[in-house]
């Protein structure tokens, strides 16, 4: 874990917006073919696309870069199909100051009306946490204009102070039926985890009237016990109303990092109740679990640990109700992959795709599939898609995929491209 205040790289609406579809058919058929959509430069059209990609109903793509933009602080980005070429657009530029700097990790999400939501690591304007860029993160809305070519408008909706409302979100946002909005934060809480603070989960509420503030509510600071500590990873809605989520790490029984579940009070205004369902010892059940959870129908949870297993990572299985963990495949570090850092995506047919940040031919990172046995019982088979050369391909995988038109595979690389500063990918079948 990086010290406070560093980003950490390890490694248009609900309705016409896709950030995980869940339910394409079938796993890939042919041998798939892998295609560089755009690659960043390194200027102000960005540089090291961390987080993954959000679709829109004209295929459309949306992210963000770490860095580059015009004051080298991150960019959120558009990539768009208007031929036979793709084109990237800059949406927006964070300047470091109240406006947010360094998008990290999370995905954005989009409302109705085709706003964007994300979160900064760092800006926002306050000097309680001292960093390669000042300020404690922020959470921000990025707003389409009236007028087609118009610029978008940027408005920051909370900036974290790094006391108890928390500091540096590394992860994106959630988003319920009300335009309420959920996310983690790595620091801040008022708990003390060793040298740093433990994180929180917290939750943004819109305004009653239009043009007032958006009001930020803490529900679980980490750190209290061996509840886990540090979310770097995005939270996931299951069933009954809860939350979900992962810690990468944790003191005492939880220093491996856990899984977690937020349950919803059940009068109004009452108090969210967290109860670990899983912790990691680090070991073959898997280590650091850095990366979000999926959830199928049946309320079963799905997700990658950066580390254990062989040292590589696993994929692993929480079963719901019983709340027991099955390891479904580990990473040898070989040709199949090693050290996902991101979570999966999950087809109808029950298969799961994912990168890895390193592993395969030239250990620059994989796209993998994972089917499920046919007799239960036998062990899931994992199959790599796509191994990254380093190249113009692009290398480290650092975000999760998504499902395109067409059932396409969509995704971005940290690294990569040309000259050497990530790229937006695809991979048909």
């Amino acid at each position: 874990m990086k010290p406070q205040g560093s980003p950490r790289t390890s490694i248009r609406g609900l309705a016409t917006f896709a950030v995980i579809v869940m339910f394409v058919s079938s796993a890939f058929a042919i041998t798939p073919k892998e295609s560089v959509l755009y690659r960043f430069k390194g200027g102000t059209d960005g540089a090291v696309p961390a987080a993954g990609l959000i679709e829109d109903a004209a295929h459309n793509l949306y992210g963000t870069t770490l860095d580059g933009g015009t004051s080298g602080l991150g960019t959120v980005f558009e990539v768009s199909p208007p031929g036979t070429v793709w084109t990237e657009t800059v949406l927006y530029s964070f300047a470091g100051g109240s406006d947010g700097a360094n998008p990290l990790n999370g995905n954005l999400v989009a409302d109705k009306a085709g706003n964007l939501y994300g979160t900064t690591y760092a800006g926002g304007g306050s000097t309680n946490c001292k960093g390669t860029t000042p300020g404690c993160g922020t959470v921000f809305q990025l707003a389409p204009p009236a007028t087609q070519g118009a610029p978008w408008t940027e408005t920051v909706l909370y900036s974290f102070t790094g006391l108890s409302d928390g500091a540096n979100p590394d992860a994106g946002l959630i988003m319920d039926s009300k335009g309420n909005l959920y996310g983690t934060t790595v620091y801040g809480g008022g708990v003390t985890c060793g040298t740093t603070t433990c994180g929180t989960i917290f939750e943004l509420t819109p305004p009653s009237t239009q043009g007032g503030p958006w009001t930020e509510t803490v529900l679980h600071a980490f750190g209290k016990g061996s509840d886990g500590a540090n979310p770097t990873a995005g939270l996931t809605f299951g069933l009954r109303g809860a939350i979900f989520g992962t810690t990468s790490s944790g003191n005492n029984k939880a220093k491996n990092g856990i899984v977690f579940k937020l349950k919803p009070p059940t009068t109004q205004g009452g108090t969210w109740t967290e109860g670990v369902l899983y912790r990691f010892t680090g070991g073959t059940d898997g280590g650091l679990p850095n990366a979000a959870l999926v959830v199928d129908k049946t309320g079963n949870l799905y997700s990658t640990t950066f580390k254990g297993g062989q040292s590589y990572g696993v994929i692993y299985e929480i079963a719901f109700g019983t709340w027991t963990q099955s390891v479904l495949y580990t990473f040898t570090g070989g040709s199949d992959g090693a050290n996902p850092a991101a979570g999966l995506l999950k087809d109808k047919a029950g298969n799961l795709y994912g990168t890895t940040a390193f592993g395969g031919q030239k250990n620059y990172g994989s796209v993998f599939e994972l089917s499920p046995p046919i007799a239960q019982g036998d062990p899931w088979t994992e199959t790599t898609l796509y191994d990254f050369q380093g190249g113009h391909d692009g290398k480290a995988p650092n975000a999760a995929l998504i499902f395109g038109k067409g059932g396409q595979l969509y995704g971005t690389t940290l690294y990569g491209g040309a000259p050497n500063d990530g790229t937006v990918f695809r991979i048909t079948h």
